[in-house]
């Protein structure tokens, strides 16, 4: 069915045995179908609600130059859930601050625009894609935790603080969709896989997850996301394919993912990507525990205080 001819086909002797093996070529035939199948989904998912109106509004006062941050304050305080996130946020382990911070402009004044912008783009996108699964919510958590303590401790650039924190928050945003796609889309894409003569199969390879990564960066591209976080949430899996300018925030999310990933026991080292390891400077896969153990006793510690 894949085509393929004697040439997939070896036999050799290694070390004195007898090694048959074959060559499927996955990434011309099967991971094919898997981003046609994606960019049905996303070109289908053309009623994507829109965020709330008053994010909206708070995005172009974040994009106005002239906006003070008073009024900037003074729009969120017009929506509890988000003040409340935001001071939850403000007061987390992420920001360190001396004493707790219950002002919302003083709130605002601490976290800065960008810092804004992206829990609008992380509350918004929670909003939107509300899931019965927390547990995957739980581990969006986790990873921004961790990426942003990546960031700070290794990259040591505050300018990309707040993109790996909602980048972590948000890598799995695909899985999501997928999980809650509607009967009427399923139907379209049962007819998209018999037009194109498309296996079931491949379908059911995204509803467990594969593809994920692309489905969500589509998404993200659609809903006018900031490049970083793009390529964060469509590079988490393949880090060394993002564009050379976000590399710093993509191989932190990555590196935060496969950490939670090996946790779970779900990835070994010698499986992640070692021009990761490289830019981090992690040689050993004992120097690779210690970050871990560290990220999550640190990581309990905050969710304890929280």
């Amino acid at each position: 069915k894949m085509g393929l001819n004697e040439d997939a086909f070896d036999i050799d002797v290694e070390s004195g045995e007898t090694v048959a093996s074959i060559t499927i070529p996955f990434a011309d035939v099967h991971l094919e179908n898997l981003t046609d199948l994606s960019k049905a989904i996303v070109s289908e998912i053309n009623e994507l609600p829109q965020f709330p109106d008053n994010i909206v509004f708070l995005q172009k006062l974040i994009a106005d130059p002239e906006s003070e941050m008073t009024e900037i304050a003074r729009q969120i305080s017009t929506d509890a859930a988000l003040t409340a996130d935001l001071l939850k946020l403000v007061n987390s382990a992420q920001y360190m601050l001396p004493k707790r911070v219950d002002n919302i402009v003083e709130a605002v004044m601490m976290v800065g625009l960008r810092g804004i912008r992206n829990i609008l783009y992380s509350y918004g996108t929670q909003k939107l894609l509300d899931s019965q699964q927390k547990w995957l919510w739980d581990h969006s958590y986790q990873t921004a935790f961790y990426a942003y303590n990546l960031a700070k401790n290794f990259k040591k650039r505050k300018d990309i603080l707040d993109d790996a924190y909602v980048g972590g928050i948000l890598h799995d945003m695909g899985k999501i969709v997928v999980s809650n796609v509607h009967p009427n889309l399923l139907e379209k894409i049962t007819g998209f896989c018999a037009e194109r003569n498309i296996e079931r199969d491949r379908f059911e390879d995204l509803s467990a997850g594969l593809n994920h990564a692309e489905i969500g960066g589509l998404i993200a591209e659609k809903w006018n996301f900031p490049a970083p976080l793009v390529e964060a949430i469509k590079y988490h899996h393949e880090p060394t394919q993002c564009a050379p300018e976000y590399r710093d925030v993509v191989y932190t999310v990555y590196l935060a993912n496969v950490l939670c990933d090996i946790e779970r026991e779900e990835l070994t080292f010698e499986q992640l990507e070692p021009k990761v390891l490289e830019n981090f400077g992690i040689t050993s896969q004992k120097q690779l525990v210690l970050i871990e153990q560290r990220l999550l006793a640190a990581f309990k510690n905050d969710k304890e205080k929280t």
